[in-house]
C-alpha cells in the first residue's frame, strides 16, 4: 500500500514545520511537496522514509 506524505504526516499527528525540521528542510519546501508543487530530492525520500517508518516503496510522491 502507498502513502502520501500528507496521509504519512497526519498519521504521526506532526505538524509541516515539525516534520520539515526533522528532515532537514523549510517548511516552504515541505508544503511544496505536499501540494506537488515541486518534487522531493532523492536524498530526502529515505529520510522521509525513516522518518515515518515507512519503506521507501510506500511512499506515493505524485
Amino acid at each position: 500500500m502507498q502513502y502520501s506524505i500528507r496521509e504519512l504526516r497526519a498519521r504521526k499527528k506532526e505538524t509541516q514545520e515539525q516534520t520539515a525540521a526533522a528532515i532537514g528542510v523549510s517548511t516552504q519546501t515541505y508544503c511544496a511537496w505536499e501540494k506537488d508543487i515541486s518534487k522531493v530530492a532523492v536524498s530526502k525520500v529515505m529520510a522521509l522514509a525513516n522518518h515515518f517508518g515507512v519503506k521507501l516503496s510506500q511512499i506515493f510522491l505524485g
